[in-house]
């Protein structure tokens, strides 16, 4: 298959194994070019598989009687302003999603539902904002039986979180509470896939069917140009050695966001965020088309959710685990190093991180950086303080009697923690005060809005409920992560733009790779997998249609 050139030969090579990257795939193989996919990861399914799998697609099957394409559109252009993406391609992304969802319905294994119970997430304010809708756009992916289609080897390569519960049940299964004992027993043996898992399961057996090659532990390093700087191939390492692929008609770029290298976090976003994602994220595709001539978008911004450590428990990498935790609820309040109120836990998830990043004009500077304090009481010490955990107590002392970490702490009194979380005691003391002087009358004037509940919550009324001792704990709270959404521009069809040619000859990006085609909203469930599904969709199709180029 190779020349002096290259060791390999193919049409396309797509870079990255999530939603975007095998969709970009199956539409490329289905047009009748040759594909392989390198995924830099032991694990397939990128940030997609670790996901709850959602996808925002309005005006699809599951809503059409009820939705429309000018509400829709209307929705996006209200929350995104025109900021940080090209306006025309919201209406792209509203006139495809529904035929890509069409398109992988029938051609794969994939089935889909409304994911009950999750309207449009500014749905809780009512119809302030045009083109809302109190109702699921959002789609939810059925379990698919992964062991019995793939094989069990490969359906134990699709990669699994520990964010989303890792149970193989749907979210409206969940949600309607029907799943009994022997199916989930069969589901585990069998190696079934749910969520964003089942998403990639659905995508994987399209592509074995296809015939194409997911080749895992094969980072991609470098994009080859020649001499008019179009893309004609891939340089590639890992397990396999160093190899020079070549692509007759076009590379797709969709390994991942940013969030894991720590170097363009600070130069993008300007301070720390934790990431929830698989650690292989680590800018390389934006790297390498930097070096190509790409045009970049919507860097400074990132998909949010809030992060609390959990104490005793560690992640495959040893470190203490993330969970996806936006404070604690009734009891606690939010403060920051001054121990002041800046915000209130109970915000959609992607607007959560935004405050740490708030210039304060009457106290100059980033007051709000990273790491805040959760403030709570005796409550919290009965009933556990991971709110996604629930029976967790808070103990002092670890399992195997180990001290407690340094972001958690105890005291007999506000001040005594204030003096413990480096906090001065009479800011903290009047802060807890004057939350508490409401709270005891059901009231919060400092944020009293609709959007204190958590989205996920449905729009009922919060509890409010006083910060009450004897006991008294603190435990940090982080922005996070769930991917950034910054990346290369692209036009219509996925290809990149660039800053010295329109358009860069052979490259194409979809998923966190790319500026999303949203810019920095998130308009419900789904709104990053959507679009880079969709995406994925219109490059793929796109690049099977380029007449194949003399690349020898």
């Amino acid at each position: 298959m190779g020349n002096n050139r290259w060791d390999e030969v193919y049409d396309v090579v797509v870079v990255g194994s999530g939603g975007g990257a095998l969709t970009a795939a199956l539409l490329a193989s289905h047009g009748g070019a040759s594909v392989l996919v390198v995924e830099k990861d032991t694990y397939i399914g990128g940030t997609t598989a670790v996901s709850g799998g959602d996808m925002w697609i309005p005006n699809s099957r599951h809503v059409r009687d009820r939705d429309s394409r000018e509400d829709a559109i209307a929705y996006v252009h209200r929350l995104s302003d025109g900021r940080e993406c090209d306006p025309s391609l919201v209406e792209v992304y509203v006139d495809t999603a529904p035929e890509a969802l069409e398109y992988l319905e029938e051609h794969t294994g994939l089935d889909t539902e409304p994911h009950i119970g999750l309207d449009d997430y500014y749905s809780v304010i009512g119809d302030r904002i045009p083109g809302v809708r109190p109702f699921p756009r959002s789609v939810s992916i059925k379990p698919y039986p992964a062991g019995p289609e793939l094989g069990e080897e490969l359906a134990r390569k699709i990669n699994k979180g520990p964010w989303v519960p890792p149970v193989e049940v749907s979210f409206p299964e969940s949600r309607r509470g029907g799943i009994d004992a022997a199916e989930l027993e069969k589901r585990e043996k069998e190696v079934w896939r749910a969520k964003g898992g089942g998403l990639i399961a659905a995508l994987l057996k399209g592509l074995v069917d296809a015939g194409v090659e997911v080749r895992t532990e094969t980072p991609a390093v470098g994009l080859v140009t020649d001499d008019d700087a179009a893309v004609v191939g891939v340089e590639v390492g890992g397990t396999g050695g160093e190899r020079r692929i070549g692509a007759r008609k076009g590379v797709v770029l969709a390994c991942g966001g940013f969030e894991w290298n720590a170097e363009m976090v600070q130069t993008f976003i300007g301070y720390e965020v934790k990431p929830m994602t698989p650690w292989a994220n680590t800018g390389d595709g934006h790297l390498m088309a930097m070096e190509a001539g790409a045009k970049l978008g919507s860097m400074t911004t990132f998909f949010s959710y809030g992060v609390v450590y959990e104490p005793w428990e560690k992640g495959r990498d040893g470190n203490p685990l993330p969970q996806m935790i936006m404070g604690l609820g009734p009891g606690s309040i939010i403060v920051n190093q001054q121990g002041n109120r800046f915000m209130h836990g109970g915000y959609t998830y992607n607007d959560f991180s935004h405050p740490f990043n708030s210039f304060d004009q009457r106290n100059p500077g980033f007051t709000n950086k990273p790491p805040a304090w959760i403030v709570f009481g005796s409550r919290h010490f009965e009933t556990g303080i991971m709110g996604s955990k629930p029976g967790i107590e808070l103990n002092l002392t670890g399992p195997d009697g180990q001290e407690p970490p340094e972001w958690l702490a105890e005291a007999g009194s506000v001040a005594e923690l204030a003096e413990k979380i480096g906090i001065a005691p009479e800011a903290l003391a009047a802060t807890v005060d004057r939350y508490n002087t409401y709270a005891e009358k059901g009231e919060d004037p400092d944020w009293a809005d609709p959007l204190q509940t958590h989205v996920l919550t449905g729009p009922d009324s919060v509890t409010i409920e006083p910060v009450l001792g004897p006991r008294y704990g603190a435990i940090q709270q982080w922005p996070g992560t769930i991917g950034t959404n910054g990346g290369l521009r692209i036009d219509a069809d996925g290809r990149a733009l660039g800053n010295r040619v329109p358009i860069i000859d052979g490259l194409y990006a979809a998923g966190n790779t790319s500026a999303s085609v949203l810019g920095a909203t998130y308009p419900g469930g789904g709104g990053c997998i959507g679009p880079s599904v969709t995406m994925g969709y219109r490059a793929g199709r796109h690049v099977a249609t380029r007449p194949s180029r003399p690349i020898d």
